[in-house]
């Protein structure tokens, strides 16, 4: 009988002792993994393919069009995806905060309707920049799935060979919304998202997590 008690004894120490350790460890690892979540971050750089800028240039096509009576028409001679920096804060395990630069760019020309003679250049200068959070669908250590929100302000300045269409700069309110991004790597990695916004809907870039 004693013998029985003092093995139950035992088993009881042991299954205490197995807890403690486990609860200990697992306190620990969180500690060490929040303190190492608040001193590193990440610097990310890529291009925005399809920004909202594109539809701007596409309605101010329209709108000078319309406004003058159709007798000159824009024909937009390139675009440039958005070229983007970021910095990327963690404020906790699933958590981010991301600072977001970009820029692109337009170059297209208005043609008089009747004649088809060039009435003027214009290069369109978008510069934009973002704060926003991020969130982890998913996270392990070489591949995440997250979503992120953004927004801010972007400033739109045109050079032109006509004096008259030429402005020294206007502000308009930039967004980009990314329902659905993808991380592959570890300090070094691949970034592809799907988004809309001033950022792009189809986006690829390369992070460095230190």
């Amino acid at each position: 009988m004693r013998y029985r008690n003092h093995t139950a004894s035992a088993v009881l120490l042991a299954v205490g002792l197995l807890i403690t350790t486990a609860t200990t460890g697992a306190h620990a690892e969180t500690i060490m993994g929040e303190t190492n979540l608040q001193t590193s971050g990440e610097f990310r750089t890529g291009l925005g393919a399809a920004p909202v800028q594109t539809l701007f240039e596409l309605f101010t096509d329209l709108t000078t069009t319309a406004l003058l009576l159709g007798s000159i028409e824009a024909s937009t001679d390139s675009k440039h995806p958005a070229a983007f920096v970021e910095y990327v804060r963690p404020m906790g395990e699933r958590s981010r905060l991301i600072a977001h630069f970009n820029i692109t760019s337009y170059e297209k020309t208005y043609i008089y309707t009747n004649s088809g003679e060039e009435a003027a250049r214009i290069n369109d200068d978008f510069y934009t920049f973002m704060l926003g959070a991020k969130h982890h669908y998913l996270r392990t250590g070489s591949f995440a799935l997250y979503l992120d929100a953004m927004a801010g302000f972007s400033m739109l300045h045109s050079t032109s060979d006509n004096d008259e269409l030429e402005t020294d700069g206007s502000f308009l309110l930039a967004f980009q919304v990314t329902p659905l991004g993808m991380r592959i790597g570890r300090t070094v990695a691949i970034d592809l998202a799907l988004g809309l916004g001033y950022k792009g809907l189809l986006t690829f870039g390369v992070g460095y997590e230190f």
